[in-house]
């Protein structure tokens, strides 16, 4: 059953008042660290569970997520962050579907209360979602034809399949969540009616409307609004423009205005806007998308006229820009004045911001409306002036982006769930804590860190992709995926000292690669910080036993070699092959290997202790294969070395109890000559078929 709080039974004693900044950054405080370190041991379905749990769009979440999280990643100053939302789509692309383990289904009705939410947006289907795990029954009210909002109607199919989005949002009909579509509020029924057949409302309208420009010839023929234009295009399929597009605007709203208009055929997309290129309010990678699509970006330029020829759009005078925001960061734009000059166009899509539609509220002033146009809600709560009234989403927030608004939809159904039961429940994941501290360049503990080179998203042809609409963004291969989680550092969520057991002898000081533990003078216990890197070379070593790791996936290879005994025994003499992931051609090759050979995949050998190869002739092995990857390691040298090393100290117990040491072999890929895993591993076996 997944637990909308977070999951109490897998949170261990390691609550802290610091968070990895990439978790702080999270509107909905997904802890990409759980499911990327899962996605790194190839335990796709055990990952796409982690996500679930706390995202109710992961398809969707997965493309056009702004990624506040990637921004924060403490790699930045190593190399590049962890591709994070690009993994999440690997996992729901290839791993989320209705017969998922850990996917709920019809949740169960436990309460008698009914619950209306207006609005099948992110905010709205967030908190359908938690609230039917909860156990109410919850109906939404859409003012259009099909769910999403937003993602629906704005987000260009190129970007967003409706495939997928479909795919995220019947896992949340699939709970019980009513969706009654053609139902404005205001229109096809009233706001009284709501409020007297449901006991709680949740408004998480959106904001519909495209804001309008004060200045002349807007109401020339060739001028279009941005949300209908783009919906047009993505719902109806209808959309028109003329030769030469101009847009208005620098937002992720623009820029998908100027895209889509560039595949309806006109000979040239421009776009003017009032911000310099690292002001623009979008991200950096979304213009670029542009760019390579053939849009020309006119920045630092504001409208002054829109110029008109017969009652039809010809064109745009603008001035040049002296300022965006005034002197006390206010957005209060500045012109050069003399500095006009005009773009031809015959179509103009004004992209310069939406507005709500709040029309349906009038007779409610106990529901706050602020200057913007947005209603007043409590920031934690997300309640309204009236009783059982609450708000969330882009019609609180102004203006959003898909996790804030699914952020909201997880605070609104806690806020409602405490307000219908009189409890006072959080959830954990919301508690206020502050980020760990980034990476300081002049530490020499960094420059131990291996640079790694981020994988990009393979993308369609820019010069081919604009006479389609397929999508432009082609997804990650499993290779791929399971390479770039492995960039991941895991902040905060390596190995810890135990106070009580340590005795300060100091191993896991010599040991560790990156001279990370220190022993403080006052104290006689080590210390290990958040750059901890979970080699696992310390928790091995240590002849106390008072190291462990925070992170509950880390189980040092002993589930693996209990699995690997489950499946039936063979012939031929078996092998448990320990071998390093990073070797990626070995990670990735199980299904070429014989039966008689079982993997166990360990995010660095620096975790393989003597135990375990022991453990595993006494479930059964008749040989034991430890793979090392070569210099290429994300730990260095250290893991070949202990491996080795503790390669030796088992076979030295074999002899001590009459069973050969020629059963162990330990390599590195490829070994000294030239040899492959498989060549080496069927040596083993003949070596030992003679034994």
């Amino acid at each position: 059953m997944i637990d909308v709080f977070g999951d109490k039974s897998k949170i261990n004693r390691y609550i802290v008042d610091e968070e990895a900044p990439c978790i702080v950054a999270c509107p909905i405080r997904q802890d990409a660290r759980d499911y990327i370190q899962l996605i790194a041991r190839g335990r796709f379905s055990e990952a796409i569970q982690v996500v679930a749990e706390r995202n109710a769009l992961p398809s969707a979440c997965g493309r056009i997520c702004t990624h506040p999280c990637e921004t924060e990643c403490r790699r930045n100053v190593i190399d590049k962050p962890i591709a994070i939302a690009w993994l999440k789509r690997f996992l729901a692309d290839g791993f989320l579907n209705d017969k998922t383990k850990g996917i709920e289904r019809q949740a169960e009705i436990k309460y008698s209360e009914r619950i209306a939410i207006i609005g099948a947006g992110p905010a709205g289907l967030a908190a359908a979602k938690d609230l039917a795990l909860l156990g109410y029954q919850c109906t939404i009210f859409e003012a259009h034809s099909g769910p999403g909002g937003m993602l629906r109607m704005g987000v260009p199919t190129y970007r967003l399949p409706r495939e997928f989005l479909d795919k995220d949002i019947g896992l949340i009909a699939d709970l019980g969540v009513e969706i009654k579509y053609n139902m404005t509020v205001g229109e096809d029924i009233s706001f009284d009616d709501l409020k007297n057949d449901f006991a709680i409302t949740f408004l998480a309208v959106g904001l519909p409307i495209t804001r309008r420009l004060p200045i002349e010839g807007t109401d020339l023929d060739g001028v279009q609004d941005a949300i209908s234009f783009l919906k047009s295009a993505n719902c109806h399929h209808s959309a028109k423009v003329g030769n030469s597009v101009l847009v208005i605007g620098g937002g992720a709203v623009a820029m998908d205005c100027a895209r889509t208009a560039l595949r309806l055929g006109p000979k040239e997309v421009n776009i003017v806007c009032l911000e310099h290129r690292n002001e623009m309010p979008t991200s950096d990678y979304e213009i670029e998308e542009t760019l390579q699509e053939k849009a020309i970006l006119h920045t630092s330029v504001g409208p002054k006229r829109i110029i008109g020829e017969g009652g039809k759009v010809a064109g745009l005078e603008t001035l040049k820009v002296k300022s965006v925001f005034d002197s006390e960061g206010r957005f209060n734009p500045s012109f050069h004045q003399g500095s006009e000059s005009i773009i031809n166009a015959d179509t103009i899509i004004l992209a310069i911001g939406q507005a709500s539609d709040l029309s349906f509220l009038e007779g409610h002033e106990e529901i706050g409306v602020t200057g913007g146009g947005t209603i007043a809600a409590e920031a934690d709560t997300l309640s309204t002036g009236m009783p059982g009234v609450f708000a969330g989403g882009d019609v609180v927030l102004g203006r959003g982006t898909l996790t804030m608004g699914l952020g909201h939809g997880k605070k609104a159904a806690l806020s409602i769930h405490n307000y219908l039961r009189k409890t006072s429940r959080t959830d954990h994941k919301f508690r206020d804590v502050k980020p760990i501290d980034e990476l300081s360049k002049t530490e020499t503990r960094v420059e131990k860190i291996k640079t790694e080179e981020r994988d990009e998203m393979p993308v369609l042809d820019p010069n081919t992709r604009t006479g389609n609409w397929d999508e432009v963004e082609l997804g990650f291969t499993e290779e791929i995926a399971v390479r770039e989680a492995m960039r991941c550092m895991n902040c905060g969520n390596g190995a810890t000292v135990s106070s009580e057991l340590c005795i300060a002898c100091l191993t896991c000081v010599r040991v560790c690669p990156f001279e990370i533990p220190k022993i403080k003078e006052d104290e006689n216990f080590a210390h290990i910080g958040n750059d901890c890197q979970s080699c696992g070379m310390c928790v091995v070593e240590c002849p106390a036993k008072a190291i462990e790791f925070k992170g509950q996936y880390e189980d040092m290879g002993k589930d693996q070699l209990n699995d690997a005994f489950k499946e039936a025994k063979t012939s031929e003499p078996l092998i448990i092959n320990f071998y390093c992931s990073y070797n990626l051609d070995l990670a990735l090759s199980k299904e070429e290997l014989p039966e008689n050979i079982r993997q166990i995949n360990l995010l660095s050998l620096g975790k393989l202790s003597p135990g375990l190869i022991l453990d595993a002739f006494e479930k059964g092995a008749d040989g034991v294969l430890i793979t090392s990857c070569d210099d290429m390691c994300h730990f260095g040298d250290s893991c070949h070395a202990w491996a080795e090393q503790r390669a030796e100290t088992a076979m030295d117990f074999l002899v001590s109890i009459g069973i050969e040491k020629e059963r162990i072999k330990h390599h590195a890929l490829p070994d000294q000559d030239g040899n492959g895993f498989l060549q080496t591993a069927n040596q083993l076996i003949d070596e030992i078929k003679h034994l």
